[in-house]
């Protein structure tokens, strides 16, 4: 008989049997299934009783720098025991004397915990969180604790050190008119702040201002924010674990409103924002409406500088690192661009924008078209970045469109630059992609610029009677 017919004919008499007798079928299934089970008898661990040396994933924890009052980020430690046998841990505690700290341990939170079991080969997941009183210090400061463990009356410890700062917080707030922000305690905003009209905010030497995610510096009135080259001034986040230092999109940046006029910013740094400067501030005359000089912008999601028939003057700068524009001026404006380096290697980002774009011409959301007239003085400046065209123009014919373009070094296509300009050559940056755009030995921008009285450059560094180009003069070591 085939192997076919006997499975059928076995099928049919399986099926005929389970149909006559249901009930010894059903039991015969459970006694199976409950003889499984038996012989998966649970087995309690066997404990070592000599002398456990855990091992743990970091020697010392860390937390730095944390603002006072504002609770961290949360660190992670895990606790290995690598002995054949489980242990049982008869304490884990943190000292604490400065109620900074606390600990999880399997999910309940506290200072100290007992009787801990860790299993052969297993480990565990400690998580750490700080929160510092204010030290009422300028300075920064330095809080240390110990998480203690013991094992079969041996304790291991590991050390745990919180960096403080204690900090000016402003919060979704008009500022005093003709406030004074001094260095020393650094300045914390949260959501948004606003110079008001007429009144100025003045940011000496040394100040640092941080502002958490989201925020913004709205200015209708005036910010004069002069720093020196010993003392900047420090626009950035506040955030200063591992990865944030250069992480962009960590704030708004700062927004400079219609009526905004006489505004400064030398001697500093804004980095880490979407749009580090948004400049709308039009009026009926050609004074610059912001001066930037010695001031580096960097590290933004969007553009660096972005323009709206406003007046511009910008000197001894270094603008770089955008996910769009380093610099747009748009609908118009009076911009003069001396002495800067304007660069775009698109660290951390894919873009499609040319570093510099200058139009008379805008077109808004609801169709309608911002028209304004323009001029641009661009001298002794570099251009430069990984596209074949970083400089761009829009000219619609219907306002003014003045360009004044000559000794610079500029990456483009455009024949009309190539006349009066050093173009498609690379000007041999230290360390591009390592945020160091001093210019090298060989660098094609040596003694190219034009003498224009800018007598240092953004290190502070004395320029001889034939500058280079961009922000930085070459020195021989």
């Amino acid at each position: 008989m085939p192997k076919s017919s006997k499975r059928e004919q076995w099928n049919k008499l399986s099926l005929a049997y389970m149909k006559k007798y249901p009930s010894f079928i059903y039991f015969l299934g459970l006694s199976l299934l409950l003889g499984m089970f038996s012989s998966c008898k649970r087995t309690d661990p066997e404990f070592t009783e000599g002398s456990v040396q855990l091992r743990f994933s970091e020697d010392t924890v860390y937390f730095d720098t944390l603002l006072s009052t504002v609770k961290s980020t949360t660190k992670r430690l895990r606790v290995y025991n690598d002995a054949s046998k489980a242990v049982s841990i008869s304490t884990i505690g943190i000292t604490n004397t400065s109620n900074a700290f606390s600990l999880t341990v399997n999910g309940i939170e506290g200072n100290a915990f007992e009787n801990t079991d860790l299993l052969a080969g297993d480990s565990l997941l400690i998580l750490l969180n700080a929160t510092l009183e204010d030290q009422n210090e300028n300075l920064p400061y330095v809080v240390e604790e110990t998480l203690s463990f013991t094992t079969n009356g041996a304790e291991q410890t590991v050390p745990v050190i919180a960096w403080g700062q204690d900090a000016h917080f402003l919060r979704d707030s008009v500022l005093v008119c003709n406030s004074v922000w001094t260095a020393g305690k650094p300045y914390v905003i949260y959501d948004d702040i606003l110079v008001d009209s007429l009144c100025s905010l003045t940011i000496e030497p040394g100040t640092r201002v941080y502002s958490h995610f989201g925020s913004t510096i709205y200015v209708q009135g005036t910010l004069l924010a002069n720093g020196t080259a010993q003392s900047p001034i420090e626009f950035t986040n506040d955030r200063f674990d591992s990865g944030f230092d250069t992480a962009p999109g960590q704030w708004n940046g700062i927004v400079f409103l219609e009526g905004s006029k006489s505004n400064q910013i030398t001697f500093a740094t804004i980095k880490n924002a979407h749009n580090a400067i948004w400049l709308g501030t039009p009026d009926n005359d050609t004074l610059p409406n912001l001066t930037l000089a010695n001031t580096i912008i960097e590290n933004n999601t969007g553009s660096g500088i972005l323009t709206f028939t406003s007046d511009l003057s910008m000197t001894n700068c270094l603008v770089d690192n955008c996910g769009e524009f380093v610099l747009a001026c748009l609908a118009g404006g009076n911009i003069q661009i001396v002495h800067s380096t304007l660069t775009n290697y698109g660290l951390g980002f894919f873009r499609t924008q040319p570093i510099a774009v200058f139009t008379n011409n805008l077109q808004l959301n609801d169709g309608s078209v911002l028209l304004g007239d323009l001029s641009v003085e661009m001298e002794n400046s570099i251009v430069w970045g990984t596209q074949t065209d970083e400089l761009a123009f829009n000219d619609s014919g219907d306002k003014s469109f003045n360009i004044s373009i000559s000794n610079n070094l500029i990456r483009t296509s455009d024949s009309n630059i190539s006349n009066q300009n050093i173009v498609n050559q690379d000007p041999i940056f230290i360390a591009p992609y390592e945020f160091n755009y001093r210019i090298d030995t060989l660098s094609p921008a040596i003694d190219k610029g034009v003498d224009l009285g800018i007598s240092i450059d953004l290190d502070s560094l004395q320029r001889d009677n034939k500058p280079d180009l961009g922000a930085y003069e070459w020195k021989q070591n």
